[in-house]
């Protein structure tokens, strides 16, 4: 196995895990127990440091091996960027921690791997178990989120794939926003060499804002808040709010719920689609799809799921809501010194230049766990 290599030089010692479809190889220091999730970047699994177990505390993680990335420059670029913003945001407690990270190059093991903190659940699994949340549980939920998201967006960054599944859920009630595959830095001041234009066809799309369906290329942080508003809906009905099989069928799922969009606002945004009829719509009571959610629960749906996205609520505006009073504490809701620098990508490079910054990034991260 001499010839299989990690950042570190040729490993001493690896294991190897594979099924009819995922191939990991780790140092041997891990055990990999199972997979626990694919998308459309990687595959996730779970597995113990056993060096941890000789001090009596299995310390069980997270592996993300996101594959594929040597055959293109646009899959090395993500897997760059999804590197720096996690390795950027480690450290808050509401945002996945990146523990260390490694490249392998030999097929079909090659991808950069990112060991990860392990959380027992995910939102997603919470939500369509038969576990009971109060307006508590529901309140605290959304705060943690949201001090989350406040940390992130005041870097400037966008996650733009917000949904139960990406939001981590341990033991202890702690909630930690995941996967920035998707992720986006906005700051004109990295932009250089191109203008702020940045791809609509993100975020899974029953949390998708209508702007991103509508093909607005210049986008903004109201994206994430709409999928919060979307998540809040979820946390009180138990079922997604919008539902839709297809981009046609997600604007009609808005229509039938928030009533069609204002003509000035159609106009403003320039908001055209092949194939969809702007029919008027009388927009459906909140109370009546949340009959149990309290007065400010729904005030904050309504303003956070705006067809207009200046119209909807910022993230610092969602925590100074009423909905939050019993569970808020300013002391958690803090704000990044910096502005996430993306300017690497401002950059033409070749696949080997790429990876080599690649490289760069995973030995920086290791010595900052080294010395930190």
């Amino acid at each position: 196995m001499a010839s299989l290599r990690g950042k570190h030089g040729y490993f001493e010692s690896c294991s190897t895990y594979t099924d009819k479809e995922n191939y990991f190889l780790v140092d041997s220091r891990y055990e990999i127990i199972r997979v626990l999730g694919k998308g459309s970047y990687g595959v996730v699994c779970s597995a113990v440091d056993t060096k941890s177990l000789s001090t009596g505390l299995e310390h069980k993680l997270a592996i993300k091996k996101v594959t594929k990335i040597f055959t293109k420059d646009i899959l090395l670029v993500r897997a760059i960027r999804e590197l720096k913003f996690m390795k950027f945001f480690k450290g808050h407690k509401n945002i996945a921690s990146l523990l260390d990270s490694d490249i392998v190059y030999v097929k079909p093991y090659d991808g950069l791997y990112c060991f990860q903190e392990l959380a027992d659940l995910d939102l997603a699994r919470v939500l369509y178990s038969n576990v009971q949340l109060s307006e508590f549980h529901i309140q605290n939920f959304m705060y943690q989120m949201l001090c989350g998201l406040k940390y992130i967006h005041s870097a400037d960054v966008i996650h733009r794939d917000l949904k139960p599944g990406n939001i981590l859920v341990t033991t202890q009630g702690t909630l930690k926003i995941c996967d920035f595959g998707l992720a986006r830095g906005i700051n004109p001041k990295f932009f250089k060499n191109r203008t702020a234009t940045i791809t609509n066809y993100v975020a899974t799309r029953w949390y998708r804002a209508p702007e991103l369906i509508l093909s607005t290329k210049n986008y903004s942080k109201a994206v994430d808040v709409w999928a919060m508003g979307c998540i809040l809906g979820e946390l009180f009905g138990r079922r997604p709010l919008f539902p839709g099989k297809n981009s046609h069928e997600q604007i009609h799922e808005l229509f039938k719920v928030l009533g069609s969009p204002p003509p000035e606002t159609i106009k403003k945004y320039n908001w055209k689609i092949e194939g969809i009829s702007w029919v008027k719509y009388k927009s459906a009571n909140w109370r009546s799809i949340y009959p149990f959610a309290p007065t400010e629960a729904i005030d904050l749906i309504h303003n956070l799921l705006q067809w207009d996205c200046n119209k909807r609520f910022t993230v610092e505006e969602i925590l100074e809501q009423e909905f939050f009073k019993f569970v808020r504490n300013v002391t958690e809701e803090a704000s990044s010194r910096l502005l996430f620098d993306f300017s690497f990508e401002e950059k033409s490079c070749s696949i080997p230049q790429l990876k080599e910054v690649l490289e760069a990034e995973v030995s920086e991260f290791t010595e900052i766990c080294n010395t930190g």
